[in-house]
């Protein structure tokens, strides 16, 4: 993949402080963009901030309940304030288990609990994308990635406890492929799917027995690195995407194509 030039653009990265969303902030801000960091916890937003810093860009932390309409203008218009354009948004908020809700079975979720998921990991992302849209097609040009994840995907089985989180995932894949279609050419918009990936959050809803099982799935044979997701979503927003919209992104290892561990093993060399 080339060294893609960001010099001169401006990046919103939603829930940017950390995981995932860390490392998409520091590869943007390596490859020359300037980062608005939207998350909720002013410390470690103030602590990804300093870290684009290091790599001589400059960086604001903008505390941000992205399910609040009110609450995503003011992101807009602070990242306008200081930067004066938008260029790159990464919806990258969300997850399956949040501070006001959590997965569990169907027959277990309360209506609060549905709400807060379809909320953060979907409503986040039309809000946030509809926000900065009329400042991109002003500008005439603009890149937004969104950020879905492999529950999204049935081919690889249906996951007990994760039917909300699911369903709003897969309803970002879709809401990818409208964007794409109402606001081109101008906008391209495009998704990335992360398979497994080692965050903090991730890992530490695991067990050793669980990790294992996990990685027995994964073609590749590792979990992915945050910088994985990181680098995938650099090219997206880069020119040398710029016939790229409208598409999804598997980064996973290979977890989509198949199970290995059900595959009789490779002959020995």
């Amino acid at each position: 993949m080339p060294e893609q030039d960001l010099n001169g653009r401006v990046a919103i990265v939603t829930g940017g402080s950390l995981g995932i969303g860390l490392a998409i902030s520091l590869d943007l801000a390596a490859r020359g963009a300037d980062i608005v960091i939207a998350a909720r916890n002013q410390g470690r937003m103030d602590a990804a901030a300093a870290k684009v810093h290091a790599l001589g860009r400059r960086a604001i932390g903008v505390a941000a309940e992205v399910t609040k309409s009110d609450q995503v203008a003011n992101l807009v218009e602070r990242t306008l304030a200081e930067f004066g354009r938008i260029d790159i948004l990464v919806n990258n908020a969300g997850g399956s288990n949040g501070a006001n809700y959590k997965r569990g079975p169907l027959l277990e979720t309360e209506e609060k609990d549905f709400d807060e998921s379809i909320a953060a990991n979907l409503k986040s992302v039309w809000l946030c994308s509809k926000a900065v849209t009329p400042t991109m097609l002003r500008q005439g040009k603009g890149a937004i990635v969104n950020i879905s994840s492999v529950a999204a995907d049935p081919s690889r089985g249906t996951r007990v406890g994760f039917g909300v989180y699911s369903a709003a995932k897969v309803g970002v894949i879709n809401l990818t492929h409208c964007m794409a279609a109402e606001w081109g050419p101008e906008i391209r918009v495009n998704c990335v799917v992360p398979g497994w990936i080692e965050t903090e959050r991730v890992m530490g809803a695991n067990t050793p027995a669980s990790a294992a099982s996990m990685l027995s799935t994964i073609a590749q044979g590792r979990i992915g690195q945050p910088s994985d997701i990181a680098k995938a979503v650099s090219y997206l927003v880069s020119d040398d995407a710029g016939y790229v919209s409208g598409a999804v992104l598997f980064v996973d290892g290979g977890y989509k194509s198949g199970l290995p561990a059900l595959l009789p093993p490779p002959p020995s060399p």
